[in-house]
């Protein structure tokens, strides 16, 4: 089997990998161009994948016709349908091996684990939440927003900031630090001002989440019962995606990915723990340090027959830091 690569996009970023089956790295690509097709259109996202993968095959000195396999974890591909549309990319750019288009989720829970199972929450901007079990069947949720059963996000937290400031202030809620810093942040003098901005959209109301975090870490009773309750939907989410893959005896992890969970707080992860832990009890949290893009490399090496040698992640991660400048 010849290199593999792995490329993870998103909606501001693309990295592209080549690497060898015992996870050395080859070439690296990478641009903060949107990959997320259904944010900028197929056209736009092709081009930054294909320039990212372009780079990653120049550094390594190889044509595409050389790629042994691939795994293309994008966001934007949530249906069958977008699966199909994104596969002309890989063949447009000239790659023939045997090729994967996967929701971009897969390659965080791949990225931080070393076993081949397991369930991933990502909560950034929105909330999504995928799992692979033993047997290799997978299943995740839309990640479409709360219309469609994802919950727990950081726009979510911070909508929930909004609404407790304008109970704290119609006082049907308690009084909260969230005022004054709510207030602070969006550059206004009063509350008044910053519910009537907020009401009539000139103050984007889904950016407040840094602020819950800062108050619950102060002491914020309303702050910390906000992080609560978000890890409370996203626990529930992941518990039926547990249930769903039939992984409630198994041990696992639980890999945590996404802005939320790089916040300096226990309160969205507590949240979470107490409702995922009762169905699967052998659960290990797992906050993901590494860049995804290291999970898609691996998912391309895992369609391979090559033996794994126990510290391949590791390796991996540490070559595609490396490469890519991560820290």
């Amino acid at each position: 089997m010849g290199p593999v690569l792995g490329v993870e996009g998103g909606g501001s970023h693309c990295h592209a990998v080549l690497a060898d089956t015992s996870g050395r790295v080859l070439g690296t690509g990478a641009n903060r161009d949107p990959a997320n097709w259904d944010d900028v259109g197929i056209e736009a996202a092709a081009g930054a994948i294909r320039s990212c993968v372009t780079e990653a095959l120049h550094a390594a000195g190889l044509k595409p016709g050389g790629v042994g396999a691939s795994v293309f974890a994008l966001a934007g591909v949530d249906f069958p349908m977008d699966e199909h549309l994104l596969a002309g990319i890989p063949s447009a750019i000239g790659i023939t091996g045997p090729c994967r288009i996967a929701n971009d989720a897969f390659a965080s829970l791949r990225a931080g684990t070393d076993q081949h199972h397991g369930v991933v929450v990502v909560a950034g901007t929105g909330s999504v939440v995928a799992g692979r079990n033993d047997a290799g069947e997978e299943f995740r949720t839309l990640g479409m927003g709360p219309m469609l059963g994802d919950s727990g996000s950081a726009s979510e937290v911070s909508e929930a900031a909004v609404t407790a400031v304008a109970n704290a202030y119609t006082e049907r809620g308690p009084e909260t630090e969230l005022t004054d810093l709510l207030c602070e942040r969006s550059g206004v003098a009063s509350v008044v001002e910053f519910l009537e901005a907020a009401s009539r959209e000139r103050i984007d109301t889904t950016t407040f989440s840094p602020e819950v975090v800062v108050a619950a870490e102060r002491g914020d009773a309303v702050a910390r019962s906000i992080l609560g309750e978000a890890g409370r939907s996203l626990g529930a989410t992941a518990a039926h995606v547990v249930r769903r893959l039939g992984m409630e005896d198994d041990q696992f992890d639980l890999v945590l990915a996404g802005g939320m969970f790089r916040a300096d707080t226990r309160y969205l992860v507590d949240g979470l723990d107490a409702v995922v832990r009762p169905v699967a009890p052998q659960v290990r949290l797992q906050p993901l340090g590494d860049p995804p893009v290291v999970g898609a490399v691996l998912l391309a090496i895992d369609t391979t027959a090559e033996a794994q040698s126990p510290g391949l992640r590791r390796s991996l991660a540490e070559g595609v830091a490396s490469a890519l400048g991560h820290t």
